[in-house]
């Protein structure tokens, strides 16, 4: 039955795909304004991670930015049709960046590419980070964590559409870490990690994420400390017809020999990018779950 309903899901995927990018768009906009309003749990972790990280925000005010995500959220599951299946060229076309004096351009990210020396891409959930591996595969080879699904068939699916960018996908264990060390320790080493997901126990320390304590990776600290990495951090907006990147250098202070100093400024740099555009990032995730010293969950 798993098997019927993956490959019928494939099938979908596959057939959106004929579907220009704009009509693609649209359709998960409708979808996900339509379905995720009758989803209760993920309404209330919306609210409640809103609560947290924008406390002046009014009722209304969050009422409308839930929304927005729903419909975001939707848009984003429908765009995989063209991630996933069209080839990476007709992807980086879709692609522009920002080059206004409001918004930071990606210079700096280009520059550190010239230069020798590894880069390391962090990409928080926040527009579709999909497209950033399209975005800066172009430049240098990338190598990034994957964590496999437990559908064989789905798995392949995307790993097969994730390849296609000449990226090299590292498993999410020791053997996938020291996989990455080594791609940094090139001079022309570029590896990329999703910095905003609750890590394991011990492989994370307590920082500030919206004055909120949160559990936050340490790895991508203990990578660039080793190898004199330059890190970023990345977004992909939705635009209409297509994806804004933004590459932006990471708060000076994640460099700092101190975890909790460092996380601070990973946070910082992250809600920087979040407030250009909040209703792309992924509140739906109960990033705080976790809480020092055994306290009970934000969500319970």
């Amino acid at each position: 039955m798993a098997s019927f309903t993956t490959s019928a899901l494939i099938s979908v995927i596959k057939l959106m795909s004929h579907f220009s990018l704009p009509v693609v768009q649209k359709i998960g906009q409708i979808a996900g304004k339509s379905i995720l309003r009758f989803d209760r749990r993920t309404k209330s972790a919306i609210n409640k991670n809103l609560t947290f990280c924008f406390p002046d925000m009014s009722s209304e005010e969050k009422h409308r930015v839930t929304q927005q995500r729903f419909g975001y959220m939707g848009q984003t599951l429908a765009e995989m049709s063209h991630l996933w299946v069209k080839p990476s060229a007709d992807i980086l076309k879709t692609i522009t960046t920002p080059e206004t004096e409001s918004v930071p351009s990606n210079q700096a990210f280009l520059d550190a590419l010239n230069d020798e020396g590894g880069v390391i891409i962090l990409a928080p959930h926040l527009g579709n980070w999909e497209v950033i591996s399209f975005y800066v595969s172009q430049f240098r080879k990338m190598t990034a964590m994957y964590r496999p699904q437990k559908d064989d068939m789905l798995n392949q699916f995307i790993l097969n559409a994730r390849q296609q960018t000449g990226s090299e996908l590292a498993p999410t264990n020791r053997k996938g870490v020291m996989q990455l060390l080594k791609a940094l320790k090139n001079e022309n080493g570029m590896v990329g990690i999703l910095p905003d997901q609750v890590p394991q126990k011990g492989s994370g320390v307590f920082a500030p994420f919206f004055n909120t304590p949160a559990y936050t990776m340490t790895l991508a600290h203990q990578l660039a400390l080793k190898t004199k990495a330059k890190v970023f951090v990345s977004a992909a907006f939705q635009v209409d017809g297509g994806f804004s990147v933004q590459v932006v250098p990471v708060n000076e202070g994640f460099y700092s020999e101190d975890d909790i100093e460092s996380a601070t400024a990973l946070n910082q740099t992250v809600e920087s990018l979040i407030r250009l555009h909040p209703e792309q990032y992924q509140w739906e995730y109960k990033r705080f779950k976790l809480q020092p010293d055994g306290q009970e969950s934000l969500y319970k």
